[in-house]
């Protein structure tokens, strides 16, 4: 599978789920006229969102050269590193003005096609370091994402980065909503700053102040990732697959790259 041609068609089903059929067909046509979508496939995709079994860094991190164990019993390695590393570097992007990897946010001045395109890329190049860490030692070659598994970790980041704004002031509200977070200022461990979490803070002092954080700080970006992940499955692919009656094999393992604390705070409506 070639990568670097990730089908653009993903790129609008995840677009699709917050922004409607009118500005799908929109932005179809234009990537059509940029010549960005892989031809050959059929315009009428449905929009479906499948999930994978969430595993830990330490399960991927065990998944050794060869692992004739994970052969053996059919177990796929955990997409949720590579997923969280690329929306982590993506907000890194993003908090760079200077940055020449692509818009990460929709301004004024950039669009939304824009931004789904660059992070798209951004997905892509996380598929490829993938394919060459697994090919470069063998007997693990089979770690290696398949189409399905390139196709979800595309579908999450482009998602996420889409919807920052959206998901970041949920987080900000579950955040603020539980006492203990804020009274021992453990707002870090949810990738927020204090000022963040206060109200009556201009708003663009607090904007600067988060990038810079955000850019000096890779614990702090990390952990931002991990809960705007969280909750991007809870709040957007969840509810889409149960729309469209799809409930995944492995659903049942539930988020588990969180401590039980932040999921406490992040997933009050039960999906952990």
């Amino acid at each position: 599978m070639n990568t670097r041609l990730i089908n653009i068609t993903l790129l609008i089903q995840c677009l699709c789920l917050s922004r409607g059929y009118g500005f799908t067909i929109q932005l179809r046509s234009e990537l059509l006229a940029k010549n960005t979508l892989v031809l050959g496939q059929s315009s009428h995709v449905p929009v479906r969102v499948q999930a994978l079994r969430m595993t830990t860094d330490a399960e991927q991190e065990a998944s050794s050269p060869g692992d004739k164990m994970r052969e053996s019993n059919g177990k796929r390695p955990s997409l949720n590193p590579t997923i969280i590393n690329a929306i982590s570097e993506a907000l890194l992007i993003r908090s760079s003005p200077a940055s020449e990897d692509g818009p990460m946010e929709v301004t004024d001045g950039v669009s939304p096609i824009e931004v789904a395109v660059a992070a798209g890329q951004l997905a892509s190049s996380a598929i490829d370091k993938r394919a060459q860490t697994s090919t470069a030692v063998k007997g693990d070659e089979g770690s290696a994402f398949n189409q399905e598994e390139s196709h979800l970790v595309a579908g999450r980041v482009v998602g996420v980065v889409m919807r920052w704004e959206g998901l970041e002031g949920i987080l900000v509200d579950r955040v603020k909503g539980t006492k203990w977070v804020m009274k021992y200022g453990e707002e870090a461990s949810f990738g927020l700053t204090k000022d963040e979490c206060k109200d009556g803070c201009d708003k663009k002092e607090v904007d600067a102040v988060v990038k810079k954080r955000l850019k000096d700080d890779p614990l702090m970006r990390m952990c931002r990732s991990e809960c705007l992940y969280a909750l991007f499955l809870q709040t957007v692919e969840m509810p889409a697959m149960e729309k469209i009656g799809q409930l995944p094999s492995d659903a049942s393992s539930g988020i588990d790259f969180l401590d039980s604390d932040r999921i406490e705070v992040l997933l009050q409506d039960g999906f952990s």
